[in-house]
């Protein structure tokens, strides 16, 4: 509730926008970014439930009593099985899927807020510093954004 944090909320929901902006084959400006929404299927949030949730399956049914194991083995595993639910998750329309996504979702209205056009201009930038967007919609929505005859 702290007023930081919720700024924090509303830029973490500004990616989001920009992420989902992108991958629905909309130019990345202030307008469409608004426009997006702020769940996302592969966010940090429902990656990190999932890892709860996947250490307490393999922790009831696999006992490792060094905790040195524990780390070295199961926490790598962990993780990987996490980060796959996540991917697959962002790729498939499978209704079992979105269902396990769900919480995930349902999370992250706690995590993200809904952003101010500043902060859109800024989510923005930094995604232009790592990605290049432009080429994404060439190569994945060419009808729209290929080279024109």
């Amino acid at each position: 509730r702290m007023k930081d944090i919720q700024r924090v909320f509303m830029y973490h929901g500004a990616e989001h926008k920009c992420i989902n902006c992108v991958e629905h084959g909309l130019e990345l400006n202030v307008e469409n970014v608004m426009k997006s929404s702020r769940e996302h299927k592969r966010c940090g949030t429902s990656f990190l439930l999932f890892v709860m949730i996947v250490s307490i399956i393999f922790f009831l049914f696999i006992r490792v009593s060094s905790p040195v194991l524990r780390v070295v083995i199961l926490i790598p595993v962990i993780a990987g099985v996490s980060y796959e639910i996540i991917r697959l998750a962002g790729k498939s329309d499978n209704k079992i899927v979105a269902l396990l996504s769900k919480p995930g979702l349902m999370l992250q209205h706690l995590t993200t807020r809904e952003p101010e056009p500043e902060m859109a201009e800024v989510a923005i930038a930094a995604v232009e510093a790592v990605f290049d967007w432009r080429s994404y919609l060439k190569e994945n929505f060419p009808e729209q954004y290929g080279e024109k005859s």
